[in-house]
Parts: C-alpha cells; structure tokens; sequence
C-alpha cells in the first residue's frame, strides 16, 4: 500500500479518551465520516507534541495512518478548537460529558457522518459561549434539550410530538396534540411520542408516563427552533425539570441502561441552587 493510500486527513472531535499501556492514549473521535476509534502512540509522555492537541472536547485535525490489525495510528494532530473553557469549569465540563456520551452511546463505530459532527461541534461552541454564574441558567438546558431532540433524528429515533401515537381500533390515533390546557398528555417511549389524553386514559403500559401539555409545547420547540430563538423562551424551573425528566424516560428505555453523566449532572445542578426563570 502507497504511503499516500494509507495516510488520511480528518477533523475529529474527541468525544472519550482513555490510558493504553505506558504512554498511549486510545481515543473515540467524531469524525465526518463517523465515529472512530484510534491510538496515539507516546500522547502521555511529558515530551510528546501530540499531547496538548489531543484534549477531550478539543476539535483536531489529525493525520491518521491506517492499521490493518488494530486501531488507526495518530501520527500528527492540530487542536483547530480547543473548547478549554469547557474542561477549567465544572457545570459547563459536565454538560459537555453528557452530550458526547449521547454521542457514543447512540452511534456504533463507523457509523454517523457530517450531520453528527456539526451537531456536536456547534453544541460544544454554544456551551463554551453560555457564561455560569451561581447557579445553573436555563439556556444549558434548554441547549441539552435541543441536542437530545437532534441527536435522536439523525440516529433514528426522533420523537412525534406534533400527533398522538396511540393506538385506536388496530390503527395509529394521529389526533393532532394540544400544547395548551390542564388535561394530561402521555410519553410512550416504545410509540416513539406523546399521547393524547384518551389514548393516555387507557394505557395500561408501565413505561407510559404522564406529560403536561406545556411540557410537550416545549419539547415541540426544542426540536424545531433554532437554539438563538430557544434561548429567548422564559421557561419556569419545574417545566424544564418536568422535560428533563421526560427525556431522561425516553433516553434511557431507548438506550435499556442509565446516562451516567446525566446522574452526576442531576446532583451537580442541586448542589448549585435552584435555577432562576429568566436569564
């Protein structure tokens, strides 16, 4: 094989990273091309120049040689984006673990593409962006929210929230899904969407989970708004922990184990205080 054949550039974001042997480093990228999983040779010793490249979160363009029997080798690294504001600061650190553990826990290696890594890499510029004080502001949520819902398209599981996904007489329900009002909506993950409040009457699913209508209104939002005009939204602190939790039940039936970032950040944000209304 000629050098140039086996020899490939990429723009990677480094989504994990773990120690290998002495002084490697294995690392899970999201690349354009789809998830990757390589081994910088030597990235741990003091005198490495790959190192300070190679950062969890930092946007790289690499030169990787290609390994027929195990991991492609990084043989040179260039930290395009090095998002360092997200790992000197504990809140914005934690939300940028939990969106690129999504990543790896939806998206199998060598699968994913463009889409995936513009996704990724404008949320983690968006939480390098959104200033923290005291307590957690409502926009980090709400950019967690919008990545879940975008994040679930691209992969396969988006979410209706616009018709009912009940069943009725054999066929789907379809009834058009109010965003106003009092009466309760369901969640049924397994219908991939909300329910309307009969076809939610008459579940007798135990993953079904009620859901208030401003609760789907805002689910509705984060998957069709932009995040510039989603951030704008005054939303009370119990309807953003009511989607939270929302998501987490969909998340986690779908994935048939706990986000482990999610825990902690759950417990992080606590500690912080309650959140405010308005930012």
């Amino acid at each position: 094989m000629a050098n140039g054949e086996r020899l490939y550039t990429t723009e990677a974001i480094i989504v994990r990273r773990r120690d290998q042997g002495e002084a490697d480093r294995v690392l899970t990228l999201c690349t354009p091309q789809g998830k990757r999983v390589v081994i910088a040779k030597g990235a741990r010793k003091p005198s490495s120049r790959k190192a300070g490249h190679l950062e969890l979160f930092a946007r790289v363009r690499m030169v990787v040689a290609r390994s027929p029997s195990s991991w492609d080798v990084v043989s040179q690294a260039e930290a395009l984006e090095p998002h360092a504001a997200l790992r000197g600061d504990l809140v914005r650190g934690t939300y940028a673990r939990y969106v690129t553990e999504l990543y790896d826990r939806f998206v199998a290696e060598d699968e994913g593409g463009p889409a995936l890594f513009d996704l990724l890499s404008r949320t983690l510029d968006y939480l390098s962006q959104v200033e923290v004080g005291e307590s957690v502001p409502p926009a980090l949520d709400l950019l967690v929210r919008a990545y879940e819902q975008r994040l679930l398209s691209l992969v396969g599981f988006r979410p209706e929230w616009g018709r009912c996904m009940g069943e009725r007489e054999g066929r789907l329900c379809g009834r058009p899904l109010p965003v106003r009002g009092k009466t309760p909506l369901g969640l049924d993950p397994e219908r991939g969407g909300a329910l309307c409040a009969e076809c939610f009457q008459a579940s007798a699913a135990q993953w079904v989970m009620p859901l208030s209508p401003a609760a789907l209104g805002l689910l509705r939002a984060c998957q069709r708004l932009p995040f510039a005009r989603l951030r704008e939204l005054r939303v009370s602190p119990a309807l953003l922990a009511e989607v939270e939790r929302a998501m987490h039940h969909y998340l986690t039936y779908h994935l048939e184990q706990d986000i482990r970032t999610g825990t902690f950040l759950r417990r992080l944000r606590g500690a912080r205080g309650s959140q405010k209304a308005e930012w």
